[in-house]
């Protein structure tokens, strides 16, 4: 699915995300269905470096540090964010 969004699809991938208390909710929008491309992140807000988010186009949750109040995408991915 990779290869289909970026091969054979014009729209840009968009991660949204909410924040709320020490829940993150993720997902991929803007893109083919099943796209599910792993993407590295980190949070200005902690000191714990970068890790990987494994989004789908389905909401998921991730338990985070507390005072996390949004994620940064690595530059080297060519995708969008969207805080919600």
């Amino acid at each position: 699915k990779i290869f289909d969004q970026y091969l054979r699809d014009f729209r840009l991938p968009t991660l949204e995300y909410s924040v709320e208390g020490r829940k993150l909710r993720y997902r991929w929008t803007n893109c083919v269905a099943g796209f599910d491309m792993p993407v590295r992140v980190h949070s200005p807000q902690s000191a714990v470096g970068s890790w990987l988010l494994y989004p789908t186009t389905e909401w998921k949750e991730l338990k985070v540090k507390k005072g996390t109040t949004m994620v940064v995408i690595d530059e080297n991915f060519y995708v969008e964010t969207k805080k919600l």
